[in-house]
C-alpha cells in the first residue's frame, strides 16, 4: 500500500470531507496526517476516515497546537533538542498527544523532527557553493570540514536533550502500541545526522523507536557532499519503519517521484512489504504530475515483488 501525505492539499481552501473524497478518488488507500491540520479540521475529518481510508502514519505535531494558531504548522514548532527545560517539556507534551491520536486512529507510526544542534545554520553558504559548482572542490570540502568541527563541538548537549525526550516518548509509544519514526533531515545542523541515527537506535534497541527515511532530504545531503544516500539505507533500512517518497532537482525537493534526479533503482530494493510508504509532495505539484509519480512508484514496486 502506498499512502499520501495531506501536505499536498491547501487545507485553508478545502473541506475535510472533500479532502477524504479526493484522496480516495486519486486511488490511495492510505494517508499520512500532517502538522498543518488544526483540531477543528481534524474533528470534521475524523468521522470521514472510518471505513474509507487507513491512517498509516501521523507527522508530529498533530493536530497543530492551538496556542500557535497564527503560525503555519510545523514539525519544529517546539524542539525536542532544546536545552531549555520548559521548551523541551512542551515539545514532549505535544508529542505525547500526537502518539495518543495515532493510537486512536490505529496509525502504526508517528514521525518526529528531533530538532537541531545550537549552531548557525550554514544553509546559505552550502547553497552558494552548490550553485557555483564548488561543493565538490577544495573550497566546498574545506567549508564542510569546518562545519563538521563546529557541529561536533556543540552537539552533545542537544543530543542529550533528544535522548532525554525520547526516553519519555518511547515509554508512551510502547504503552500505546505505536512506533516512533526519527526522520533524517534536510539541513546540516539538524538532528539526527548519520552517526546520531545509529546512537539513537542503539539507545532504544528493543523499544519502539525506529528510523524514518526521507528520500529528498537524503538526496539533498548527498548533493552537498554531507552523506551518501545509499549509506543511510545500507546502515539503517533493517530498522526502517517508513519512508517519504518524492523527488528533487538539486536542492529543491518534494517533487513527484520519478520526475527528478533521484535514482529510485537504488531506493526501491530497500522497501519491504511492511515498510510504510508515503508520497510526500508539495502543493505546487500538479494533479497529473502527482498521478504520474504514483504510477511510477507502483510500477517500480511491482518489478521487485
Amino acid at each position: 500500500m502506498i499512502g499520501i501525505s495531506t501536505c499536498w492539499w491547501n487545507l485553508e481552501t478545502i473541506r475535510a470531507d472533500r479532502l477524504i473524497s479526493e484522496i480516495v478518488d486519486l486511488g490511495f488507500e492510505g494517508v499520512e496526517l500532517e502538522y498543518r491540520i488544526t483540531n477543528a479540521f481534524y474533528q470534521q475529518m475524523q468521522p470521514q476516515l472510518i471505513g474509507k481510508l487507513r491512517v498509516l502514519s501521523i507527522h508530529n505535531f498533530f493536530p497543530k497546537p492551538e496556542e500557535r494558531g497564527k503560525d503555519q504548522g510545523s514539525g519544529d514548532l517546539f524542539l525536542l533538542s532544546a536545552i531549555d527545560r520548559d521548551e523541551r517539556a512542551t515539545a514532549v507534551e505535544y508529542t505525547l498527544r500526537t502518539i495518543e491520536h495515532a493510537n486512536d486512529l490505529e496509525a502504526q507510526a508517528v514521525i518526529l523532527h528531533l530538532g537541531h544542534v545550537d549552531m548557525t545554520n550554514p544553509v546559505e553558504r552550502f547553497s552558494e557553493l552548490f550553485k557555483s559548482q564548488k561543493i565538490d572542490q577544495e573550497e566546498g570540502a574545506a567549508f564542510l570540514g569546518e562545519q563538521r568541527q563546529v557541529r561536533k563541538s556543540k552537539q552533545s548537549k542537544n543530543l542529550d536533550s533528544v535522548l532525554f525526550s525520547l526516553e519519555k516518548l518511547n515509554q508512551q509509544a510502547e504503552r500505546q502500541g505505536v512506533f516512533i519514526g526519527i526522520e533524517n533531515r534536510y539541513h546540516f545542523h539538524e538532528i539526527p545526522d548519520y552517526e546520531e541515527i545509529g546512537i539513537i537506535l542503539s539507545e532504544f534497541e528493543g523499544g519502539n523507536v525506529r528510523y524514518w527515511h526521507d528520500v529528498g532530504h537524503a538526496g539533498v545531503q548527498e548533493n552537498l557532499g554531507i552523506c551518501r544516500h545509499k549509506d543511510l539505507l545500507d546502515a539503517y533500512s533493517d530498522r526502517m519503519i517508513g519512508i517519504h517518497l518524492h523527488d528533487l532537482h538539486g536542492l529543491d525537493d518534494h517533487l513527484s517521484p520519478g520526475q527528478g534526479e533521484l535514482n529510485y533503482e537504488e531506493i526501491i530494493p530497500f522497501l519491504k512489504p511492511d515498510t510504510i510508504k508515503i508520497m510526500e509532495v508539495h502543493p505546487n505539484v500538479g494533479k497529473e504530475e502527482l498521478l504520474e509519480g504514483f504510477r511510477f512508484i507502483q510500477e517500480a514496486m511491482a518489478k521487485i515483488s
